[in-house]
């Protein structure tokens, strides 16, 4: 059997600088992780915007390729305006009610889809992109004429 260890007076079982150190290392993930979240509801909210944008746009022109540009051009500003930089940004419109008869409803979507990067964070598991995706429906003025 092993003799007791000696008690020293004011022992606390730990080293202070270790403490520190252990807790420096969790405040930083939680911040990390607080950054990751504040990033990732802001690309949400960035891509929302662009694809009502870019919906509401198509739906006011009267053919189907400059309602494309045009929805393209307000999607790009609306995701710079709000500061989201895309590793990769696709932008699909669905034109097709731009066919319908005059008097009918009609309406034309939009999908926005971005790639944010997640790389810079530095966090475990969080390596690469996150694929961001906004639909919107904007509808076509039934009675406006179309080309």
């Amino acid at each position: 059997m092993r003799p007791p260890m000696p008690e020293y007076a004011g022992e606390r079982g730990g080293s202070p600088s270790v403490e520190a150190a252990v807790l420096a290392v969790v405040l930083g993930l939680l911040l990390a992780f607080a950054i990751a979240g504040g990033r990732l509801v802001t690309a949400e909210a960035a891509a929302d915007h662009a694809a009502r944008s870019a919906a509401r746009v198509a739906s006011l022109h009267r053919e189907p390729g400059t309602a494309t540009v045009a929805a393209r051009q307000a999607a790009e500003a609306g995701l710079a305006e709000q500061g989201l930089r895309c590793a990769d940004l696709r932008i699909t419109l669905d034109t097709a009610g731009f066919a319908a008869p005059l008097g009918t409803p009609a309406s034309v979507t939009a999908t926005v889809r971005c790639d944010v990067d997640w790389s810079d964070l530095g966090l475990p598991g969080a390596t690469g992109t996150r694929t961001i995706e906004a639909n919107a429906v904007s509808p076509i003025d039934r009675w406006r004429e179309r080309a």
